[in-house]
C-alpha cells in the first residue's frame, strides 16, 4: 500500500499520486538509456529533439528516456507523470520544482568524482557495494578497494566481486527487457478495472526489485549509490517538502519561492551558502521496542516453537504496523518508511511532525501498556534535520535520534503514569490462577487448565505464519478494547486487521509472508490461487510486497505440513539428544553507519546501507538457513540480527556458514564483521528462555573478545569458549580428527579424558605460576599409538595439533574440540 486509501478529495488524490510516481520514476531513464537500444534511441531523439536540441544537446538525456518510458509505458490517465520527469532539471510548475528540489537534496553528497579515465572504463557503469566501502579507521580514511554487483535482480543475492568479466551493454538489456516485460504485463493487466493504489504498489515493488543494483550516476560520479535509494529517497523528500510548505503557506506561489531560493542554494558551487538551520522541514523520527528478549523467549514449552516463531514475527510487524499507521494519519506514502527491521524503524517526516511526537507516544503507551502489561514497550523520538543535515554528514542525524531515545528509555510510559498517578504502583487484580507468562487471569478449558487465550493467541499465530504465504493487509477504524483478549486485537486498536491466506487478492492489500517459498512453487509449476480481489491475470510476485523477514521451520512431512516440535528436533540430532540456540549481529553497528562512511554519508548511502542488512538477515538468510543439512528453525532474523533453533549437533557448522557467506555479502571487509553466540541445552526439556537468555549473555561477551594484535569482536562463543572465527577451520578439524579416531576407527575413549587431563594441567600450571609439563601428554599419545598402530599417523596428527613441538604450549582450544567431539560421540 502506498497512501492507504487516506485521501477524501480526488483532486488531493490525483497531486499525491502524480508527484509520488514523477519522483519514483524520475530518474528510469538512467537505466532505459544504459540498455543502448538503436531503435529506442531513434524513437526518442526524433520525439523529443527540441527538448534537448534547445539546451544544446546533440543527443538525448536521461529526462527525455525517463518522459518515453512514462508516455508509452504508463496508462493514458497518468500522462501528467511526463512533464514531471522530463522537467525536473529545468521545473517551472511547483510539482515539478518539488522533485527538482528533492533530487538535488538526495543527491548533495552523492557525487564522488572520478577521472575522465575511471568514467571512461565499462566497470563504471556497475554499482560499488556500499558495504566494501565501510572504513572504521579514521586515520585511513576511506581507502578500501572497491567491489561490484552484478546486474541481477534484488533477489539474485550474488557476492560482489573485486574484478569480473562481462559487458555492461548486454547486462542492462537483459535486465530491461524483463523489467519492461513486467511492466507491460502491469498496463495490461489491470485494462478497464484500473486501480491507482494498486497501479502505483506494483510500480514500487518493481523499481525496488529490478533497480537495486544499478547505480544512479555513473558519469564522472563514483557508482556506489542504488538507483532505487535514489528514487526512494527522492520521493520521501519531496513528500516532506510539499507537506511542510503546504503547513506554513497557504498560497503555491508562495511555496514555489520557497523551492526556488532552496533551488538556488543546491547549485553547484553554491555549498558554502548552505547554513547550520537553513530550512529544516524535515525531522528523521525512530521507533525502538524494548523488552524483545524478555518478551520473545518467556513461553511455555508446549507449543513452543510456534509461539517463538509468532512472537518475534509479532514485534517486528508490531513497529511495523506503528510506522505504517504514522504514515496513514500524516497521509505520508510507503517510501518515507526508511528503514524497518533489528528491532527499530526510522520515518523521514516533515519538520511539523516533531510537535505532534507526543500525542503519538501516548496512544503507543496506552495501547501496549494495557496489553502487555509493561513487558513491551515502543519509544518514539525525532531530531530536526536541515539542509545543512543533508549537505553533510546525514548520520550525525541517525546518532542525535538514538541518543534522544537512549534517555528516554528512562522514562518508559510517562504517559501512563502521569494519567493514573499513584495507581500505576498498586499491585495488578491478583487472580488465584494467574498465568505466569502475561499475567492474565486463567479461563481454563475441559482439556487444558493453564488455558490463557492471550498467550495461545501466539500458538495459533505461529501455526498460521508457518502454513500461509500471504497477508491480506487492510486498514479501516481503530478499536478500542477494555481488554485484550489476542494479539490480532492489539493491531486492530491501531485500525490494522490482517488475515492470513494462501490466496493472493489486490496488489495494495496483498503481503508476500516468504518469497522463497512462493519461488520454491512457482519452480514446481503449482499455481497460486487467487482470493476474491486478485487480479485477473496470472499471479506476478514481483508485483507485490515482501515483509522481508525469514521463516524457515522444519516440518515433519513438507506435503502434510507438520511441523516438528522441540522432541523432534532434539532427537535428530547426532550424539546427546538435544538442541541449541545460536544468536548473532553485526558487530559495530552503530558505529557502521555514524561514521563508516565518512563525510559520504548521504541519506541514498543510509539507505542503501540499510537495504542490504535487510537483504541479507531477511530473503538471503531464510534461503541460506533452507539449504543445511538439518532441522532448524528461524525464530527471529532481520535488520542486523538473528536468532535460531535446531539441533545442536548441525549448529556449529550453520554458524560458520552464516559467517562466511555473511563476509563474502559485505566484501571481506574487515570493518564489517558477525559475532555470534551458541549454547547447548542440557537436555531437550530445559526452558528456552534460560538458554537463549545464557546465549545473549556470552554473545555480549564474544564483543569483547580481544587478540593479541588488539583485534576485537569477530567472535564465535561457543558455550564459554571464545573462538575468533579465523580460528573456527582449525577447532573443527581437531574435533573431527578426534570422533573420526573414537567413533570410527575404536580408538578408546581414553583419548578425550587425556585431552582433558593435559588441559586441567595446563590450567593448574598457570594457575601456580609452574613450567607446563607437556611431556605427560607426549608420553600418553606414545603409548596410544603403540596400542593403536594401524591408527598411528593419526593420532599422530592430534598430538602435533594439541601441543606444538616447538614451542611446547598447548593449543588453546583443545578442551572445546574433545568436549564436542564427545558431545557428538554420546549415545
Amino acid at each position: 500500500m502506498i497512501f492507504y486509501n487516506a485521501h477524501q478529495r480526488e483532486e488531493d488524490k490525483y497531486f499525491d499520486y502524480t508527484l509520488f510516481l514523477g519522483a519514483i520514476l524520475h530518474d528510469i531513464g538512467k537505466f532505459y538509456m544504459r540498455t543502448e537500444e538503436s531503435e529506442a534511441k531513434k524513437n526518442i531523439s526524433k520525439e523529443y529533439e527540441v527538448f534537448y536540441r534547445e539546451e544544446g544537446k546533440r543527443a538525448p538525456r536521461h529526462q527525455e528516456w525517463s518522459a518515453f518510458f512514462v508516455e508509452h509505458f504508463l496508462p493514458e490517465s497518468l500522462k501528467t507523470v511526463t512533464s514531471l520527469v522530463l522537467y525536473h532539471h529545468r521545473p517551472s510548475s511547483y510539482q515539478q520544482l518539488l522533485i527538482s528540489v528533492a533530487d538535488k537534496i538526495s543527491a548533495k553528497v552523492d557525487r564522488k568524482d572520478l577521472s575522465d579515465e575511471e568514467a571512461a572504463d565499462d566497470k563504471s557503469k556497475y554499482l560499488i557495494s556500499v558495504l566494501s566501502q565501510i572504513s572504521l579507521d579514521e586515520k585511513k580514511g576511506n581507502t578500501k578497494t572497491p567491489y561490484y554487483k552484478l546486474l541481477k535482480k534484488r533477489y539474485e543475492v550474488e557476492p560482489p566481486s573485486s574484478s569480473f568479466n562481462t559487458n555492461a551493454k548486454e547486462d542492462y538489456q537483459s535486465l530491461w527487457a524483463e523489467f519492461s516485460k513486467k511492466i507491460n504485463t502491469l498496463k495490461n493487466g489491470f485494462g478497464s478495472s484500473f486501480d491507482l493504489e494498486d497501479f502505483a504498489t506494483a510500480i514500487y515493488n518493481l523499481l525496488r526489485i529490478y533497480t537495486y543494483n544499478i547505480p544512479s550516476a555513473f558519469y564522472y560520479s563514483q557508482p556506489d549509490i542504488s538507483l532505487w535509494a535514489h528514487s526512494k529517497s527522492t520521493a520521501a523528500i519531496a513528500f516532506c517538502l510539499d507537506r511542510q510548505l503546504k503547513k506554513e503557506f497557504s498560497q503555491e506561489n508562495e511555496r514555489v519561492r520557497v523551492l526556488e531560493a532552496i533551488n538556488t542554494k543546491l547549485l553547484p558551487g553554491n555549498e558554502s551558502a548552505i547554513k547550520k538551520g537553513d530550512y529544516p522541514y524535515f525531522c528523521l523520527v525512530k521507533g525502538d521496542v524494548s523488552g524483545i528478549q524478555e518478551f520473545v523467549f518467556d513461553t511455555k514449552m508446549d507449543g513452543a516453537l510456534k509461539a517463538l516463531k509468532a512472537k518475534s514475527f509479532y514485534i517486528s510487524f508490531l513497529l511495523d504496523t506503528i510506522a505504517r499507521y504514522i504514515l496513514k494519519e500524516e497521509k505520508m506514502p510507503i517510501c518515507n518508511l526508511i528503514y524497518n527491521g533489528g528491532g527499530h524503524f526510522y520515518l523521514l517526516m516533515p519538520g511539523y511532525f516533531m510537535r505532534k511526537l507526543s500525542q503519538y507516544q501516548q496512544k503507543i503507551d496506552k495501547i501496549l501498556f494495557s496489553a502487555h502489561r509493561g513487558a513491551l514497550s515502543v519509544l518514539l523520538e525525532a531530531a530536526e534535520v536541515d539542509l545543512y543535515d543533508f549537505a553533510h554528514n546525514f548520520g550525525d542525524c541517525f546518532d542525535r535520534v538514538s541518543r534522544n531515545i537512549q534517555k528516554k528509555k528512562a522514562c518508559k510510559f510517562k504517559n501512563v503514569l502521569e494519567e493514573t498517578k499513584m495507581e500505576f504502583f498498586e499491585p495488578w487484580e491478583d487472580y488465584e490462577q494467574k498465568c505466569p507468562h502475561c499475567g492474565r487471569k486463567i479461563e481454563p478449558k475441559e482439556d487444558n487448565p493453564d488455558f490463557c487465550s492471550f498467550c495461545e493467541s501466539f500458538v495459533q499465530l505461529g501455526d498460521e505464519l508457518m502454513k500461509s504465504l500471504f497477508i491480506i493487509d487492510s486498514w479501516g477504524k481503530e478499536k478500542e478494547f477494555s481488554e485484550f483478549s489476542d494479539i490480532h486485537n492489539v493491531l486492530k486498536a491501531f485500525g490494522r486487521y490482517v488475515q492470513f491466506s494462501n490466496h493472493y487478492e489486490s496488489v495494495a492489500n496483498t503481503l508476500i509472508l516468504d518469497r522463497s517459498r512462493i519461488e520454491d512453487l512457482q519452480r514446481k509449476q503449482m499455481k497460486i490461487e487467487k482470493g476474491q480481489k486478485g487480479p485477473k491475470s496470472e499471479f506476478e510476485s514481483e508485483f507485490y510486497e515482501d515483509l522481508d523477514i525469514s521463516t524457515h521451520v522444519p516440518f515433519k512431512n513438507e506435503d502434510e505440513n507438520v511441523l516438528m516440535l522441540i522432541d523432534d528436533i532434539a532427537e535428530s540430532a547426532k550424539g546427546i539428544k538435544t538442541w541449541g540456540i545460536v544468536r548473532g549481529d553485526v558487530d559495530n553497528l552503530g558505529s557502521i553507519f555514524r561514521s563508516g562512511l565518512g563525510e559520504d554519508n548521504s541519506i541514498s548511502r543510509v539507505m542503501t546501507l540499510s537495504e542490504e542488512f535487510s537483504l541479507f538477515f531477511g530473503y538471503y538468510f531464510n534461503k541460506l538457513i533452507k539449504k543445511q543439512n538439518g532441522n532448524i528453525i528461524v525464530i527471529y532474523a532481520g535488520g542486523d540480527d538473528f536468532c535460531i533453533l535446531g539441533q545442536w549437533d548441525v549448529l556449529p557448522q550453520t554458524a560458520h556458514k552464516i559467517y562466511t557467506e555473511f563476509r563474502s555479502f559485505s566484501c571481506w571487509n574487515s570493518d564489517v564483521t558477525l559475532s555470534m553466540g551458541f549454547e547447548i541445552a542440557p537436555d531437550k526439556k530445559y526452558p528456552i528462555y534460560r538458554v537463549a537468555m545464557v546465549c545473549g549473555d556470552h554473545l555480549e561477551q564474544a564483543k569483547e573478545y580481544e587478540r593479541k594484535d588488539g583485534k576485537k569482536k569477530d567472535c564465535f562463543a561457543f558455550g564459554a569458549n571464545f573462538v575468533g572465527w579465523e580460528e573456527f577451520e582449525d577447532l573443527k578439524k581437531l574435533k573431527e580428527s578426534i570422533a573420526d579416531l573414537v567413533g570410527n576407527k575404536n580408538v578408546s575413549k581414553a583419548l578425550i579424558n587425556g585431552i582433558y587431563a593435559v588441559c586441567s594441567l595446563k590450567k593448574m600450571a598457570d594457575d601456580q605460576r609452574e613450567l607446563f609439563k607437556a611431556w605427560r601428554f607426549v608420553y600418553f599419545m606414545a603409548r596410544l599409538k603403540e596400542r593403536y598402530s594401524k591408527c598411528s599417523t593419526e593420532l599422530e596428527s592430534v598430538l602435533n595439533k594439541i601441543i606444538d613441538e616447538k614451542t611446547n604450549t598447548l593449543y588453546k582450544h583443545s578442551y572445546l574440540a574433545a568436549r564436542w567431539a564427545e558431545l557428538e560421540l554420546r549415545r
